[in-house]
């Protein structure tokens, strides 16, 4: 076999690979000195962490901390909001903001015929019985809601769920059809049976 190659890609890997690094070096503040850090979030109050040390809770204004690439964890309610790596310059003033948003929001479910069995994911949720069933602190994503009705076949679509908004949902299994609307965006979906 012959050894060039071999050795010509993985040179080339290592030329491309340093230039690369060297790329992010530049963009990385400098360790070892001091810089002052301003860090607010909407809403206050969030407890700021910054490469580990505790801040206390936002707005933090003007505080002296050590320079360098930092890691800057906002937290609040016991979830971790923001993560980012956060520079902190040398003798100038460097500032974070930034929205918290709960990964959690609402899905508030009616239903035709109007008391039904309904599941969440494949898990029992509760029942709606003649009013709407409002399903509280459900995870930001896609999940599967399904109304369970007596005489009707399972009827059930996909619902995203973002953080700290609600889904108004309306499961109409007679129909089988269904509406979502969050905030003021209305969609109409119908199955395909």
């Amino acid at each position: 076999m012959n050894i060039f190659r071999l050795a010509l890609p993985a040179a080339l890997m290592l030329l491309f690979s340093v230039s690369v690094f060297a790329a992010d070096d530049e963009e990385l503040a400098p360790r070892g000195k001091t810089g002052t850090v301003t860090i607010i979030t909407d809403p206050p109050g969030s407890y700021v962490y910054l490469d580990g040390d505790s801040l206390g809770k936002s707005p933090i204004t003007k505080r002296s901390f050590r320079t360098g690439p930092l890691r800057l964890v906002v937290i609040d309610q016991g979830k971790e909001l923001i993560n980012v790596r956060f520079n902190v310059w040398p003798n100038k003033e460097n500032k974070y903001e930034g929205t918290t948003v709960m990964p959690h929001g609402t899905i508030k479910i009616t239903t035709n015929p109007s008391s039904c069995q309904i599941s969440l994911d494949g898990d029992y949720a509760d029942r709606t019985t003649g009013g709407p069933l409002t399903l509280n602190s459900v995870d930001a994503g896609d999940h599967q809601v399904e109304a369970n009705c007596p005489g009707r076949k399972p009827y059930g679509t996909i619902v995203k769920v973002e953080g700290e908004k609600s889904v108004e949902l309306h499961l109409d299994a007679v129909k089988r059809t269904n509406t979502k609307k969050v905030g003021a965006k209305k969609k109409k979906d119908e199955d395909e049976d």
